[in-house]
């Protein structure tokens, strides 16, 4: 292919995100508790959708999301595949709404230096969201170990990554 046609090629991709992208927020606009977390564009407009909802994600939410895209999105003027699920328990949290779903769950936090916090996350707020843990440190005063309350907050986005621990 000729520059021309790779230019022509890639304005009609960023074309199809973007109308994807408009009709996939207009859908969830119908469905309260249930958001988008993460969308990728593959080859052939082959599209991921990873959505959350505030009371979990059903397998009927996902057809029927699937459903209302097609609805919107005609395949026989773009040849398009979606995959719609859920981010399941293991994928990182990225979204207050996810941090707010699992509030009193244990969350593992890495930071940029990469130490490891794990704790129950106790609150969480427009800005941040704090975890507390209790640990056994020596004694101020005398031989042995105690067991102290400890807590941290941490502002949204300055982590490495965030996620549930399963037990």
């Amino acid at each position: 292919m000729g520059e021309v046609e790779d230019k022509c090629l890639l304005f009609f991709y960023m074309k199809f995100e973007q109308k994807f992208r408009d009709i996939l927020s207009k859908v969830l606009e119908n469905y309260e508790s249930i958001f988008l977390i993460d969308i990728t564009f593959g080859a052939n407009n082959d599209v991921k959708v990873f959505l959350d909802g505030d009371n979990g994600l059903t397998l009927k939410d996902c057809v029927s999301i699937n459903s209302d895209i097609k609805k919107n999105l005609n395949q026989d003027e773009i040849n398009y595949s979606v995959e719609i699920g859920s981010c399941g328990i293991d994928y990182p949290l990225k979204l207050m709404r996810q941090f707010k779903k699992n509030i009193s769950r244990k969350i593992e936090i890495t930071d940029f230096d990469d130490q490891k916090y794990s704790g129950v996350l106790s609150k969480v707020s427009n800005l941040s969201f704090e975890i507390k843990w209790k640990e056994r440190q020596p004694k101020k005063i005398g031989k042995g170990k105690v067991t102290v309350d400890l807590s941290k907050n941490f502002n949204y986005g300055e982590y490495k990554k965030a996620h549930v621990i399963l037990n």
